[in-house]
């Protein structure tokens, strides 16, 4: 009877040991994470694609899953509009989570700002991302921002350069 008493205070002493932190502003991943911020703020893209695994999936804005190259491409396409871009140092927030899966997810909170060439206007723009990680990599990662801003704006730019062509044709 002392051996099962015995056994069951030791049951419950395991049970009652803290596990490793489920969420936290400090690892590894939040460690390449915030290099891959800043590989994106300086157009670094060779070394932006490498924190990625081969096999990674891209979705931003979409269920559509992407490779990270073609996540990139479409990123370029947008930037070619900027003459500057990249995430501001301010309110700026990284966290891990291990969830029940035990995946490894980094999520990232920050406010992007750019100025398009055309007509110097500032945009700024919300940013969600949230990247599982397995090893040192992204494997998988979603973000979330409204582009209406920013699609907004250069439908201006095009309204300008065609009301512009339409009053030269006329002279």
């Amino acid at each position: 009877m002392k051996k099962l008493i015995l056994l069951g205070l030791i049951a419950v002493f395991m049970a009652c040991q803290p596990g490793p932190p489920r969420y936290t502003n400090s690892s590894a991943e939040i460690d390449t994470f915030k290099a891959h911020i800043n590989d994106y703020n300086e157009g670094n893209w060779e070394s932006w694609l490498s924190h990625y695994a081969d096999t990674a999936k891209v979705s931003h804005n979409t269920t559509e899953e992407s490779s990270p190259k073609e996540a990139l491409e479409g990123m370029k396409t947008n930037l070619e509009a900027t003459s500057s871009y990249g995430f501001l140092d301010k309110d700026i927030f990284y966290e891990m989570v291990i969830d029940d899966k035990n995946e490894k997810w980094v999520n990232f909170w920050g406010t992007w700002e750019g100025t398009l060439a055309a007509n110097s206007k500032k945009l700024t723009i919300t940013v969600h991302v949230t990247a599982q990680f397995v090893g040192n990599k992204i494997v998988e990662e979603h973000a979330y921002y409204d582009l209406s801003q920013f699609v907004t704006a250069m439908q201006e730019i095009e309204a300008a350069k065609m009301a512009e062509e339409a009053m030269s044709d006329e002279e």
